[in-house]
C-alpha cells in the first residue's frame, strides 16, 4: 500500500518550484503532473470502469512524468530520477509500473503498452491542450516578448498542423473526442481573439 500523502510531498519537493525549462513557469511540472494523474484517472473510469487495480500506480505515474524535465531524453532520465525517489515508499512491482510510464509517456511512436501507460500517454496529450494551451502559448509569446501578432501568426501558420500530428499519436476514442472539444475551444477562442486584435466589436 502506498502512502499517498507522502509521495505527492516528494512529488511537490521535487518538482514545485524548479524551473524545469524556461519557457514555462516556474513548477510547471509539479502542476502539470497532477493533472495528469486526475486527469488519466479519469479516462480509467471511462474507458476501464471496473479495472481499479492499477489506479494508484496511474496517479503517482501522473505525478511523476515529467521528473526529469529539463534534462534530455526527459523520459529516460526521469525514469531513473523517479525510481530513486520512490524505491523507499512504492512496493517493487508498483514501483516498476510507475517507472515504465515515466519512461514511456512521451514516446512518438505508440506500441501495445499496458492501458495503465497509454492512460497517461493520453492524459499528458489532453492536459496540454484547450484552456492550458492557451496559457502555455501566452507565456512563451510573454518570456519571449512578442507581439500579439507573433501569436496570431503562430496560430495561423503553425497551431492546426502540430494539433492533428498530437491528435494522432492518442491511444483511445474517449481521448480523441475530449481532444477535438479543446481543439474546438481553442479555435473559437482564438479566432476571437484575432477579430479584437484587429479591433473589431463582436457580439
Amino acid at each position: 500500500m502506498m502512502d499517498l500523502d507522502l509521495i505527492k510531498e516528494r512529488a511537490r519537493r521535487s518538482m514545485g518550484k524548479r524551473h524545469s525549462h524556461a519557457e514555462r513557469e516556474p513548477g510547471y511540472a509539479f502542476f502539470h503532473g497532477q493533472r495528469v494523474g486526475k486527469i488519466a484517472g479519469q479516462l480509467r473510469e471511462l474507458i476501464y470502469p471496473n479495472r481499479e487495480e492499477h489506479d494508484d500506480v496511474i496517479l503517482v505515474g501522473g505525478w511523476f512524468h515529467d521528473v526529469g524535465k529539463g534534462i534530455e531524453p526527459h523520459w529516460e532520465y526521469g525514469a531513473l530520477i523517479a525510481r530513486e525517489i520512490l524505491c523507499d515508499v512504492c512496493p517493487e512491482e508498483e514501483l516498476n509500473q510507475i517507472v515504465e510510464i515515466v519512461g514511456t509517456h512521451t514516446l512518438r511512436k505508440r506500441k501495445d503498452y499496458p492501458y495503465y501507460v497509454k492512460l497517461v500517454q493520453d492524459a499528458d496529450i489532453l492536459d496540454h491542450f484547450g484552456s492550458q494551451e492557451i496559457w502555455l502559448n501566452f507565456w512563451h509569446s510573454s518570456y519571449h516578448r512578442e507581439t500579439v501578432e507573433h501569436t496570431l501568426a503562430y496560430y495561423r501558420d503553425s497551431y492546426v498542423e502540430n494539433a492533428e500530428r498530437v491528435r494522432d499519436l492518442l491511444n483511445y476514442p474517449e481521448s480523441v473526442a475530449f481532444f477535438d472539444e479543446k481543439d474546438q475551444f481553442v479555435r473559437t477562442f482564438i479566432d476571437r481573439f484575432r477579430r479584437e486584435a484587429a479591433g473589431e466589436l463582436v457580439r
